[in-house]
């Protein structure tokens, strides 16, 4: 056996190793639980609330890690195994004026080179960390803060595909005003969010050719990065007890801060009013509707809104279908229109111990600086999850992604692709 076949054997002996180890707790663990009592509530007390410790273990097979330069010399797509070691802390205080939630995690994915040896070179950290807090709930005025900080590569940077990490983050305070009974409520809002852009790998943007093209040159990549500044004030209504008549105002003010000429910027306006919440014990809507503009040269004036129709069947199903419009800044082209429709399922077996659950969701994304460019975006995700004691999880799903493009003029390879992901998620919690 030569070298490659004998990395491949060891390789395979502990990723099979590790699948026997976990199966094996499960049975354990399982057959434990069965004869347990009532557990005692997990996590560390820490003041009023409580502190979980967790670790989760992914064993992940994408068919896309990237594009490497084929035999041919052109960008070919390349597959790997990737094992992901995710620590990370949860902490939840819950009363009736206070609520403070934490969830922190440093991930590291480690991409075994076991069906593309060149993949390996991608191994990298990630994190993400978010905190959520809400004071005075039961007051005259609440008071709302948090902030959210991901290091990854599935960017919130709409033009771009494979080959990007980026570094994201956003804070944001809101202040809910409820005068009277509470059926009122009026809420200003502020936030600023922050993106910064980096090649996967230094010198190379996976399938792209172009010098001049900002998504695809590694060395202009960073030339994305932005600040978004964000204003919005809602106003809801409850004339019934789970049922509102909702106002929505909110504003963006997109800049950038290394190329301000290729980046046009985006002063974004959406407005929307409507019902949303429960019209029977089953069936709850929502049917928003509204204006979304741009008022930095890319004269979009247009329509935006979202209708959702969800049944809850029992105490464990739930089924909801929905259509949304909406428009957004984005770099390269400034503003840019997505008309997303979705289908979202759960349903729970043995106490709610068990479940499955799917989604499936198509974009069409729309540039209004280029007409020559317009994106076509079909996912497919679904999977079980089985609560086998209170402290340790097994979870597994498969999604199929597809994304297209109708560009011209610049090599967009990247954003034109057919993705499959599988996984096993082992998750342990305290």
């Amino acid at each position: 056996m030569n070298r490659d076949g004998e990395r491949f054997s060891q390789r395979g002996s502990a990723l099979a190793m590790v699948v026997t180890c976990a199966l094996g707790l499960s049975t354990s663990v399982f057959a434990q639980a069965a004869d347990s009592a009532t557990p005692a509530p997990n996590g560390f007390k820490l003041g009023e609330g409580r502190l979980h410790p967790y670790f989760e273990f992914d064993a992940r097979y994408d068919s896309l890690t990237g594009y490497f330069l084929g035999t041919n010399g052109s960008p070919a797509p390349a597959g790997d195994l990737i094992l992901q070691f995710r620590p990370g802390l949860k902490y939840d205080l819950q009363n009736s004026s206070t609520l403070v939630q934490f969830n922190g995690n440093a991930e590291y994915l480690y991409y075994t080179g076991l069906i593309a040896q060149v993949s390996n070179q991608l191994s990298r950290f990630q994190t993400n960390v978010g905190l959520e807090t809400q004071f005075n709930k039961d007051g005259a005025v609440e008071v709302q803060l948090g902030d959210n900080l991901t290091r990854s590569d599935r960017t919130r940077n709409a033009v771009v595909g494979v080959g990007v990490i980026s570094l994201f983050n956003e804070a944001h305070l809101a202040i809910p005003i409820h005068p009277g009974g509470g059926a009122l409520e009026v809420t200003p809002k502020v936030g600023w969010g922050v993106e910064f852009f980096e090649p996967l790998l230094p010198g190379n943007i996976f399938g792209c050719t172009s010098n001049n093209d900002l998504t695809c040159n590694p060395a202009r990549v960073s030339e994305m990065n932005y600040s978004n500044l964000g204003f919005g004030l809602s106003a809801k209504y409850k004339f019934l007890p789970k049922t509102a008549f909702l106002l929505d105002t909110a504003f963006d003010y997109r800049t950038y801060f290394n190329n301000t000429t290729g980046n046009p910027p985006g002063n974004v306006l959406r407005v929307q009013a409507g019902l949303l919440g429960l019209i029977s014990p089953r069936i709850s809507l929502t049917l928003l509707a509204g204006y979304g503009g741009d008022f930095a040269g890319s004269n979009v004036n247009t329509v935006i809104g979202q209708a959702e129709f969800a049944y809850t069947v029992g105490d464990y199903a739930r089924v909801s279908l929905g259509y949304l419009r909406t428009v957004q800044p984005v770099p390269v082209f400034g503003v840019f229109g997505d008309d997303r429709g979705y289908l979202r399922g759960r349903i729970g077996f043995l106490n709610n111990r068990l479940s499955l659950q799917g989604e499936a969701g198509v974009d069409y994304l729309s540039y209004y600086r280029n007409a020559n460019r317009n994106d076509l975006l079909v996912q497919f995700s679904a999977g079980p999850s089985f609560d086998v004691t209170s402290w340790f999880k097994i979870g597994a799903g498969y999604t199929l992604s597809l994304r297209s493009s109708s560009g011209s003029g610049t090599n967009l390879v990247s954003v034109n692709f057919v993705r499959h992901e599988a996984v096993l998620n082992l998750t342990f919690h305290y």
